[in-house]
């Protein structure tokens, strides 16, 4: 009991430098917390938004030559056909399912509700590439594409259009363009449209269409786990492309070739570095806390020089007179840091509430809603102790080296 009387007269004797003292722990502790709330809430929103779509998947995008090449002149549309898909699916050993998309724009109607519509060819595993998710009925099948069925499905948006009220469009048929479509499913919207998507068997509107080029192939590729992976497949893609349509390898406008996973892998590299920053930048403001924690305690020490001196002569012990000083480090540190700690946690649940709310009035779907990790709170709690410890530890430390005759004689 006299150990803690102690502790906490010496704590009550100079309450404001007590105080201001916290007060530079509780604001550091508090902006790491908040930081590390913010940061994470927008990591995982990224980690969220990924996490809907496949990541191992790849987009070719049709361009326009820059360069000449073998008596070929600049500005040469290089456009996909059939041999680029069975290049893709039987000679890359990397490449699972390919879906190769045409489109065109039409006018949809059925009865007196009509509406503009950007129809899609595409095959069954599009669906799995571009994570489409149905809210009715099904998508593009196999038997589908194998047939050149006049199937549709159709987003929620078109369905609004064409549709009164809770009415189920299954089973109804659509004309666009003065072409019967039987809607088997209806799905989420694919971005903004003022009109809206559909999408049919890549056969079907092959067949429509009469169309031989492609602007767009995705696929699917297995065995990439890292960026060297990928950057390695992405130029041996473009040297394989560049033989069969005859262009420049060198030439990046030709072709343009999107990873959806190299540019996870790249946006989780800098989320970590940002994190790692965050971490530095609370921990710099948490140290600058525990430093004036420590040169208080240099001053307390000094302050009680001659007490110490009669303590040690009157015979205590050196290490209860650290333990003293180092429990009185411990407790400023630790009390001020845990106020810091709930503020922190109080201020991004309140800001995680808010920025809820902002997004469900606005329709935002990425949710970088702050959030506080446990492992946080764990990390910080211990490192608040380890920083108490040594701030008083060492004021500490030269104070019982004192020689009692010198400390009682001491100004």
């Amino acid at each position: 009991m006299d150990f803690w009387r102690e502790i906490f007269m010496a704590l009550s004797r100079n309450k404001l430098r007590t105080f201001l003292t916290g007060l530079a722990i509780s604001w550091g502790i508090f902006i790491l917390i908040v930081l590390l709330a913010a940061g994470n809430g927008l990591m995982n929103g990224i980690s969220e938004e990924f996490s809907d779509q496949r990541t191992n998947v790849y987009m070719i995008y049709s361009g326009e030559t820059s360069k000449p090449y073998k008596g070929h002149g600049i500005n040469r549309s290089i456009m996909f056909n059939d041999k680029d898909i069975r290049f893709l699916e039987t000679e890359v050993r990397q490449v699972g399912q390919v879906s190769p998309r045409i489109y065109f724009n039409g006018f949809a109607t059925i009865n007196d509700h009509s509406s503009s519509v950007f129809v899609s060819g595409v095959r069954p595993v599009f669906k799995q590439i571009n994570n489409v998710k149905l809210s009715e009925g099904r998508f593009i099948n196999e038997f589908d594409e194998k047939n050149s069925e006049k199937f549709i499905v159709i987003d929620e948006t078109l369905r609004d259009k064409l549709f009164d009220g809770d009415t189920s469009p299954l089973g109804h048929f659509v004309i666009i363009n003065n072409m019967a479509f039987n809607i088997v499913g209806v799905c989420e919207a694919e971005g903004r449209s003022d009109g809206g998507n559909a999408y049919v068997p890549f056969s079907t509107l092959k067949k429509i269409t009469r169309q031989s080029q492609y602007w767009m192939l995705n696929f699917i590729v297995n065995g990439l786990e890292t960026k060297e992976d990928n950057e390695a497949f992405t130029e041996y893609l473009r040297t394989q492309l560049a033989h069969l349509h005859e262009f420049d390898p060198d030439d990046t406008s030709a072709v343009y070739i999107r990873s959806r996973q190299e540019e996870y892998l790249q946006t989780m590299k800098i989320f970590r570095t940002l994190r790692l920053f965050i971490w530095i930048i609370g921990f710099a403001m948490l140290i600058s806390g525990i430093v004036g924690v420590s040169n208080i305690m240099r001053i307390t020490v000094k302050e009680r020089t001659n007490e110490i001196g009669i303590r040690k002569a009157l015979g205590a012990k050196s290490r209860s007179i650290l333990a003293s000083i180092v429990v009185e480090s411990m407790i400023i540190t630790t009390i001020f840091g845990y106020i810091g700690m709930w503020l922190g946690m109080v201020v991004a649940e309140a800001s995680g509430s808010l920025i809820s709310k902002i997004q469900e009035g606005n329709a935002i779907t990425l949710n970088i809603v702050p959030s506080i990790d446990i492992r946080i709170v764990l990390s910080a709690t211990a490192l608040l102790i380890v920083c108490g410890v040594f701030a008083g530890f060492f004021p500490a430390r030269n104070a019982v080296k004192i020689k009692p005759i010198e400390a009682m004689n001491y100004r």
